[in-house]
């Protein structure tokens, strides 16, 4: 049924799209191909994971586009300075846990300074810390450090947690 809903809707809005750039004299061809069109269209959608407690994820187009649009350089840079979570597969792809946004498609508030509180990591590093911050912490009454800042409690509670964690995996920052 969610499909359904979801495709409907789709179909609608793009048809009304199509008939309006037709009418101001555009041609398909303005929108590429019907391929590459549905390809960029799904980029929103998160892929589902094979680790149930980190996915789903999105791709770097995908964490573009839900960020409002901003360009793939601008995700990649916020992955560089470690102000959103990054994951990257074995087969060299950068992968961005979906968990990490609120409803409204940011960021979680203080994500970052928890980030933050973990050194440079390796690749592998990076996955440990994604599982830390998506896991039940029985400190948190058995919520998960993303559930907790969006629930908009304590940052300085889950910041602490972090600290006490890198430096027991020896990498605090």
């Amino acid at each position: 049924a969610y499909v359904e809903r979801v495709s409907a809707h789709g179909t609608a809005e793009l048809a009304r799209r199509v008939d309006a750039l037709r009418a101001q004299g555009h041609g398909l061809d303005a929108l590429g191909d019907a391929d590459s069109l549905a390809a960029r269209m799904l980029a929103a959608v998160p892929e589902p994971s094979p680790w149930a407690q980190l996915g789903p994820f999105y791709s770097t187009a995908g964490m573009a586009r839900v960020l409002g649009g901003v360009s793939r350089q601008a995700v990649e840079e916020r992955r560089r300075r470690r102000t959103i979570l990054a994951l990257r597969t074995s087969d060299d792809v950068w992968v961005y846990p979906a968990f990490q946004l609120d409803g409204r498609n940011r960021v979680v508030r203080g994500l970052a300074d928890v980030l933050a509180r973990f050194g440079p990591a390796t690749d592998d590093d990076a996955w440990m810390v994604a599982a830390f911050v998506a896991a039940p912490q029985p400190e948190l009454g058995g919520r998960t450090i993303v559930d907790h800042l969006a629930g908009g409690d304590d940052l300085a509670e889950v910041v602490a947690l972090a600290d006490d964690r890198a430096e027991r995996w020896g990498l605090a920052s």
